[in-house]
């Protein structure tokens, strides 16, 4: 067994409610800098919250999947909101077909719940409750998108994840729906142009 496991299996053995010392989850043959280590990264993986300088408590076991497809994958602009309490598992593809869109100047995109085609993204395990509510808050859920679980399929096979999604937002009637999100850039100063010529022709 290992160092970790170690401590682990010490942690598991106290009170869940407690604000403990770094010092009651010591075991025998390792040194305060590696407990110090050790919980530091048992913290990173949702074992336990540090509440304060030398003291931690244990938390509830939390593992959910999300599927992202729009600025929060990784190389865009909001990808720094999954933070390290996120694992990106890798590439993956909803196993339904929905339409994806994008908002009047292609800075976001959203999924409706039309059979357009499979729609490519990332899978992220989200670790920590708190995460999550964060991100259910960056989205707008539940007001402006719904969580919802759907299948999607990566090289771990296939898998419930949750995804953010528009049910009751209509198909737009001036652009074709995407399999795959890019953030265009050329796309979007040409829509703002549009946009700018038709409000002067007005």
């Amino acid at each position: 067994m290992s160092y970790i496991e170690k401590i682990e299996r010490k942690i598991k053995s106290l009170h869940r409610d407690d604000t403990i010392p770094f010092s009651e989850a010591k075991v025998e043959g390792i040194s305060t800098d590696t407990l110090r280590k050790v919980l530091h990264r048992l913290h990173d993986k949702g074992t336990i919250s540090i509440v304060k300088r030398g003291y931690f408590k244990k938390e509830e076991p939390f593992s959910e999947l999300l599927f992202v497809y729009g600025s929060l994958k990784k190389g865009f602009d909001n990808h720094h909101l999954l933070s390290k309490y996120a694992k990106r598992l890798g590439k993956a593809r909803t196993v339904k077909k929905f339409g994806m869109f994008e908002d009047s100047f292609g800075n976001y995109p959203y999924l409706i719940p039309v059979p357009y085609a499979k729609i490519e993204g990332e899978l992220y395990e989200i670790t920590r409750k708190e995460l999550m509510d964060k991100i259910d808050t960056f989205e707008g859920a539940p007001e402006y998108y719904e969580r919802k679980r759907i299948e999607v399929k990566s090289h771990h096979g296939i898998q419930r994840a949750y995804v953010y999604i528009q049910p009751h937002t209509k198909v737009p009637q001036d652009q074709e729906s995407l399999k795959v999100w890019t953030d265009n850039t050329d796309a979007k100063v040409k829509r703002l142009d549009s946009y700018l010529e038709d409000l002067i022709a007005v």
